[in-house]
């Protein structure tokens, strides 16, 4: 498996693979025009010459930063793979936090919604920790809000 930085020929096989988690067609749209935006840092997984794996982060928002610990924190964005227990997601997460370090951020934080609980043994499997149910500003949805110090 190979993980490289995003480019724009990977945008349809991203796509696919967003919308096997989401449906909403607001956010989906969000992640195309972030994906877009050049703000955030995108990269993917290939194997085998097919995208199956996309994972991405920027600098914290402002509703996140208020829960950070340290001074400079980033947002694991988004992880989605093709397949699930591949391995794919945690190797996209490494590149994350390896690539997070370099730009000189301290900590990752994630917030994962109720809806997406599955994924919370994922999280805590790579190390990272709760602070709590938090809820999103958009929307006013609960989540859990994930952290990790990567000094």
């Amino acid at each position: 498996m190979k993980i490289r930085d995003y480019s724009e020929k990977d945008k349809s096989a991203i796509q696919d693979i967003f919308t096997k988690y989401w449906t909403d067609e607001e956010f989906l749209s969000e992640l195309a025009q972030n994906i877009d935006g050049g703000k955030m840092h995108f990269y993917v997984a290939e194997k085998d010459g097919e995208v199956v794996g996309v994972a991405g982060f920027r600098e914290a928002p402002g509703h996140l930063r208020a829960y950070a610990e340290t001074e400079n924190p980033a947002e694991l964005y988004i992880v989605a793979s093709k397949l699930q227990n591949e391995g794919i997601g945690g190797v996209l997460v490494q590149k994350v936090i390896e690539e997070a370090r370099n730009l000189l951020f301290t900590e990752i934080e994630c917030y994962s919604p109720e809806t997406h609980n599955s994924s919370w043994k994922f999280y805590e499997k790579l190390g990272f920790t709760r602070h709590g149910i938090i809820k999103d500003p958009d929307d006013g949805y609960p989540g859990m809000l994930w952290r990790k110090i990567i000094l």
